[in-house]
């Protein structure tokens, strides 16, 4: 698409939005002023528009400028290029925040003759420099590509996003097919913002995503499960994996909890289909609280599936515990689905034990003293008390049960300190 083929941007003075200086952070306020005092175009771009747009709170604010990454290395002294497909500027300030600055993109179907030699092919498309309008049709969806002007406190829209802000919709920029073969992981992010913030994907784009679904079993592993970590951290839990579900996308690439949520429930079993959904929502309700962390959120996931495998090849919950390797290693396949990483696999397994335990499959219920002093056991009671309040038990009752766990383990231990102190005392002297 040439220069004079993109359409005449719609753009909004400040008195007809909502945007404010004071709500975008402090030090990407000063990363965009330093860029307008040099000489240099410096746009608010992306999710924080649309969400500051929408009266919500940005999680991260990130800045598209004209200024080359070498001339943004030169303005900031604080800056670090990284990047070898995509070269992106990250500003770094206090407190680990970092502000990340990108250059405005085009198509890269036409190459100046300075990019077309020295690169290869994929390196030049992704650094092919351009204007904001080539910018904007480069995004994924339309409220994803409206841009914030420092410079004139106006927004500006390219693709038609302030529209679809304004009529609640989801829709892709340019034909919905080919975006998503361009990309598939854009279904993910359609599917998260129209669960997240109640927005309804428009007929195209949603039967295009019916029909690019399997396109994500292609797809490289560990941007599945950086989405699917976006999925978990920031609420909306219930509805997003629900639409997952609805739309095909969680068969794709998260087979087999779509496949349990479909068994029937065993009423031998801890954990059952429909305790997941009402946990996804009662973690949705609890996101204020620091202590459902993302993982938190995956072992609502982990424990049924893993529960589900040990029941599916073992007579009983019991026999399948007595096998410690054949748990470590459905526990291990499981997790690299979710992108657990290695050194915290065998974290999830400790737990999953010590939960077990709790529940009083193993050694009616009692639980050793060395339990409560290993690093991990705040974090098994928790989600004993998670689990037990998605069941429907008052807090009272679980207060007692876990405080009855307690009290007969020190009983059972003093048991145990008695016994050996009259051994100690009957057993026979050395022989001289």
């Amino acid at each position: 698409m040439t220069m004079t083929e993109f359409p005449t941007p719609v753009v909004l003075p400040r008195p007809q939005h909502c945007i404010s200086r004071s709500l975008i952070d402090p030090d990407a306020v000063k990363v965009m002023y330093r860029l307008v005092r040099n000489g240099f175009k410096a746009y608010l771009v992306g999710g924080s528009v649309r969400d500051l747009l929408l009266g919500r709170i940005p999680k991260d604010f990130d800045v598209a400028t004209d200024a080359r990454p070498g001339e943004m290395r030169r303005l900031f002294h604080n800056c670090r290029i990284i990047g070898r497909r995509f070269r992106i500027a990250h500003v770094y300030f206090r407190g680990n925040k970092i502000i990340e600055v990108s250059t405005f993109r085009r198509d890269p179907d036409e190459l100046v003759p300075e990019e077309q030699e020295g690169q290869d092919q994929a390196k030049r498309g992704d650094n092919t420099f351009g204007h904001p309008r080539e910018d904007a049709f480069r995004r994924d969806l339309t409220i994803n590509g409206l841009f914030y002007d420092i410079s004139t406190f106006s927004v500006i829209d390219y693709v038609g996003g302030i529209a679809d802000l304004r009529a609640r919709i989801i829709r892709t920029i340019g034909e919905p097919d080919e975006r998503f073969r361009e990309d598939p992981v854009r279904m993910i992010r359609a599917v998260r913002h129209a669960a997240r913030i109640g927005f309804e994907i428009e007929r195209v784009t949603y039967e295009a995503i019916l029909r690019n679904a399997n396109l994500l079993k292609v797809c490289n592993a560990s941007r599945l499960q950086d989405e699917l970590q976006k999925d978990l951290s920031a609420g909306g839990l219930n509805p997003v994996f629900r639409l997952h579900k609805e739309t095909g996308l969680m068969a794709a690439y998260l087979t087999a909890l779509d496949r349990y949520l479909d068994c029937p429930e065993r009423p031998d079993a801890f954990f059952k289909p429909s305790w997941v959904w009402k946990a996804l929502s009662r973690l949705d309700a609890g996101m204020e609280d620091p202590g459902l962390t993302p993982f938190f959120s995956i072992l609502c996931f982990l424990f049924p599936l893993l529960e589900e495998d040990l029941l599916r090849r073992h007579p009983s919950l019991e026999e399948a515990l007595r096998d410690a390797t054949d748990v470590h290693q459905a526990l291990k396949q499981l997790s690299s689905t979710f992108g657990v990483r290695r050194k915290d696999q065998e974290r999830v397994s400790t737990c999953w034990f010590a939960f077990v335990r709790m529940m009083g499959t193993e050694r009616e219920g009692r639980m050793p003293l060395r339990f409560r002093k290993k690093p991990y056991f705040q974090q098994v009671v928790q989600f004993y008390r998670f689990y037990q309040a998605v069941e429907g038990h008052p807090e009272e009752e679980i207060s007692r049960g876990v405080e009855t766990a307690l009290q007969s383990d020190q009983t059972q231990s003093r048991r145990g300190r008695s016994r050996r102190r009259r051994r100690r005392r009957t057993k026979a002297p050395p022989a001289l």
